[in-house]
């Protein structure tokens, strides 16, 4: 068998392996089943040149011919769709292609068409059409834009028209012959290189597809080398060329991937269906959440998905709190873990989370500490008593496994399940996999604050344009109102009527106090700060209030550190602060319970405020309450502008405080339990006067930050000066 047969075999055994390489890993789009479709007509093709050689059979020869007239046929339907979505390039040319072809075939079944005519006429037709092929990929190559996709495109031109080329002057006689062969496996690896494309989501990079070509090429003659070698041991004479071994040795690389995935598949399905649902389902769960933004639609697909579908025991998971003091519960199935996460209560848990951001397995430590020999009477090292802390916080989440959801540099979140009915744990694969859907959530909650954020300015834009000109629309008519109500003499119009002009003045003293509080928020602070005693701030404070507490049955506990420093910040909005929050918990206390009111100098830190001073001490006001407490999904919306629990609130109480206190360098922080009452801890920064920035400083900083605003078209709300010249 000459050396053109061999490849012209190799060509149909290949174009075969590489279809069915796509049919087994590609997806059933169009451009996949024409892409087998134009690999089936090439087998047909070098097949039947391979056996017309090899037996001599004018029938071979027949086929060969009409397999390549109906090359233009596959070839232009699979270009089309595979350079552009709808072959609008390709489509006049494909009617005429169907037309020559159809008659082609046509005509190749008669007795008269076994000429050298209708030979020449038929590969004229087929080279034509290749060339135009060739033509398409050329527009497609000027219509692209991205530098790397025209440098892929060039690199398959130039192996197409390689191949073609190729193959047409291996067609003449001596001496160009030779280069049949060359054009057979020029073809060969230009099929490869389109079946490659199409597995991917993207174009291969030329260096990878060499590579990999390289690659299959070298083990297969390896191995077509080694079996050469056994025969010959052997003392026979092998059967098959060491060419056929080659080429088996490819084509069984080229299947291997696609196959053992099949084959791996189907086992699992058939005797481990359990882990092989697990694993599917995974999969479908990160590609469901990343559609989804939503946090609570998102743990609640999480937990129906774990919990419904996969029966596992318990899952819950766990959102970071503002401050990253703790994690709070955010959703669970099963039995209910705990509300809350103390980081400082849990230290050794999450020093091993910053340590390896990945799964914690409880199996893990119990196997750590079976072989150190924990029950022996020898001292403990410090390995031994982290894992036992660590394993502790397992059992307390109620978790054999924890995934934390990780951010850019922090963790967002704690992914906890627990498969008690499991008889073994987890394989790599299926941590793996868990991983996977637990970056899409790390993502999703980045994402989710994002748009929090943008919500929260697009609010500030609206509430800044309407607090512009809320001073003057509405209360010119409100002062009217109410001077008109209280003109009028109560004992003239009758018991009944004086109570409705009660009403009248106290409403609008209600309307008027709200359109205040739109104004305090939307305004810049720009008010001055001076030495200040915290505690003769908080004894002001409660002295306003204190009238109304034995009346609603509250009990106040003053519990005030005697050698607090002075720092610097302005009392009257301190005391608004501290109003705001006594009136919230009075509220919360609907029939009576303690109101404590703490003071101490904390060393805990101030989250952005720390990070940029080198002194972390700070001035901390506790209010505390035992009323009803406040729910989890509503903690973390306490501070967002407009969001009330109460019929006639405005939602912007907490805010106001909030902008207060963060204006002083401070931090407000929450801690509330259903049933058990409410924290709010206020730390200020503990300073000398020396290290506080001037009131001066502070209005040139914020003058610097409102033109950079407008530069970049970000500023939420109209300045003072704004407003004066509107």
């Amino acid at each position: 068998m000459d050396l053109s047969a061999q490849s012209g075999l190799l060509a149909a055994i290949v174009s075969a392996a590489v279809a069915i390489s796509v049919l087994l890993r590609g997806r059933r789009v169009i451009v996949n089943r024409l892409f087998l479709v134009f690999s089936a007509n090439l087998f047909v093709h070098f097949l039947a040149g391979f056996l017309h050689v090899f037996s001599e059979a004018s029938f071979w020869f027949r086929v060969d011919l009409i397999a390549s007239a109906l090359l233009p046929v596959s070839s232009l339907l699979f270009f089309g769709y595979f350079l552009w979505q709808d072959p609008v390039e390709a489509r006049p040319y494909l009617r005429a292609v169907y037309a020559v072809s159809g008659t082609s075939v046509a005509f190749l079944l008669t007795p008269w068409s076994y000429n050298q005519i209708t030979t020449g006429a038929v590969i004229a037709y087929v080279f034509f059409i290749l060339y135009l092929c060739a033509y398409l990929v050329y527009i497609r190559f000027n219509e692209l834009k991205s530098h790397r996709e025209r440098t892929r495109l060039r690199y398959l031109l130039v192996v197409m028209l390689a191949a073609v080329t190729f193959v047409l002057f291996g067609m003449l006689p001596s001496p160009f012959d030779f280069l049949r062969t060359w054009g057979d496996l020029v073809s060969v690896f230009f099929l490869y290189f389109l079946g490659q494309s199409l597995l991917k989501d993207r174009l291969l990079d030329i260096q990878e597809l060499l590579g990999r070509g390289l690659v299959l090429m070298s083990v297969a003659l390896i191995l077509a080398i080694v079996f050469g070698v056994l025969v010959f041991i052997a003392g026979g004479s092998p059967a098959v060329s060491l060419f056929q071994t080659f080429v088996a040795s490819f084509v069984i690389l080229i299947l291997f991937e696609p196959l053992r995935d099949k084959v791996e598949g189907s086992t699992n399905l058939l005797f481990f269906r359990e882990r092989y649902e697990l694993r599917r389902t995974l999969d479908e769960l990160r590609r469901e959440i990343a559609n989804i933004i939503d946090l609570k639609a998102m743990t609640n697909a999480i937990m129906d998905t774990l919990y419904d579908r996969m029966r596992i025991s318990q899952v819950s998971i766990y959102f970071q709190e503002d401050g990253d003091a703790g994690y709070h519960l955010a959703n669970h199935r099963g039995p209910k873990p705990p509300a809350r996460i103390d980081v400082a209560t849990h230290r050794s848990f999450f020093e091993q989370l910053k340590k390896t951001p990945t799964a914690i397995l409880a199996e893990t430590f119990d196997r750590f500490l079976a072989d150190h020999g924990t029950l022996s009477d020898a001292k403990p090292t410090k390995e031994v008593k982290n894992a036992k802390q660590v394993l502790k916080t397992l059992n307390h989440l109620g978790a054999g496994i924890c995934i934390p959801l990780v951010g850019q540099n922090e963790i967002l979140g704690l992914w906890n399940i627990l498969d008690e009915s499991g008889a073994v744990g987890y394989s790599t694969e299926e941590i793996s996999k868990m991983m996977a859907v637990a970056e899409q959530a790390g993502i999703n909650i980045e994402n989710s604050k994002m748009f929090e954020k943008i919500r929260e300015r697009d609010r500030l834009v609206v509430l800044g344009e309407m607090a512009a000109g809320l001073a003057h629309e509405i209360r010119n008519p409100l002062g009217a109102i109410k001077g008109a109500a209280q003109y009028l003499d109560p004992s003239a119009v009758g018991k009944d009527a004086s109570e409705f002009l009660e009403i009248i003045i106290e409403e609008t003293d209600r309307l008027n106090q709200v359109v205040n509080q739109f104004l305090d928020y939307s305004r810049p602070f720009q008010a001055m700060r001076e030495p200040t005693d915290i505690n003769q701030v908080v004894n002001h404070t409660t002295r306003l209030l204190s009238p109304g507490f034995e009346a609603k049955k509250i009990e106040l506990k003053l519990q005030l550190h005697t050698d607090l420093p002075e720092i610097q910040a302005n009392a009257q909005q301190l005391t608004q602060v501290l109003l705001n929050l006594f009136n919230n918990s009075v509220e919360a206390m609907e029939e009576g319970g303690t109101l404590t009111i703490q003071t101490n100098l904390s060393s805990q830190g101030l989250g952005s405020w720390a990070k940029s001073s080198s002194q972390t001490s700070a001035v901390e006001i506790q209010v505390s309450d035992t009323g009803r407490g406040i729910p989890p999904e509503t903690l973390d919306k306490l501070f967002v502008p407009f969001f009330t629990t109460k019929e006639r609130g405005t939602g912007l109480g907490l805010a106001i405080s909030q902008r207060i206190v963060e204006h002083h360098g401070g931090e407000i922080r929450i801690q509330s339990k259903e049933g058990q009452g409410s924290t709010f801890t206020i730390m200020l920064p503990g300073q000398s006067d020396s290290t506080i920035p001037s009131d001066s400083d502070i209005e040139d900083d914020e003058l610097l930050s409102e033109q950079e605003k407008k530069r970049s078209g970000d500023l939420p709300f109209p300045t003072e000066h704004s407003r004066e010249k509107s």
